[in-house]
């Protein structure tokens, strides 16, 4: 987010921004899956680059080139990656910080009705963004909706 962040708020608000840790254990939500798949022309070398992606050196060298922070715990180790700063956020050291978040998380279980709970809440979200519910309303219908999405 911090490349969003960047982008949006624009160079004039340059050092006006800071990172911190998030409060809590923190969680993830999202990642990546890389698949070579059978028709594929080239399947050797789309099973070496997926491997070379998902190693510590390749998540090194796309946060290197992209700042997208690696899930690696010794791609984390790296110094290119625990001793980053980001110039734009003060010079927070994004690094140290993302570092010790990644590796206090602890896995979470997603239950087989995750995908539909979460789709009523993120409406329920989306309803009281546009000013279509009050919160309390739009948190009734995400129960609501859940229960019923569930029971089917």
């Amino acid at each position: 987010m911090l490349g969003i962040i960047k982008d949006q708020a624009g160079e004039a608000n340059a050092g006006k921004w800071d990172v911190a840790r998030v409060p809590g254990p923190g969680a993830v939500r999202g990642g990546s899956f890389l698949a070579v798949p059978a028709q594929s022309k080239h399947p050797k070398e789309a099973a070496e680059l997926a491997a070379f992606l998902t190693s510590p050196e390749g998540q090194t060298a796309a946060f290197k080139a992209k700042n997208n922070f690696p899930s690696s715990p010794q791609a984390i180790d790296d110094p290119a990656v625990s001793g980053a700063v980001n110039p734009y956020f003060n010079n927070a050291p994004v690094g140290k910080i993302f570092g010790a978040s990644a590796k206090s998380l602890k896995p979470v279980y997603l239950g087989p009705d995750n995908q539909l709970v979460g789709d009523t809440i993120g409406d329920a979200l989306t309803a009281v963004e546009q000013g279509k519910l009050e919160p309390e309303a739009a948190w009734n219908k995400a129960l609501s909706d859940a229960k019923r999405a569930v029971q089917k």
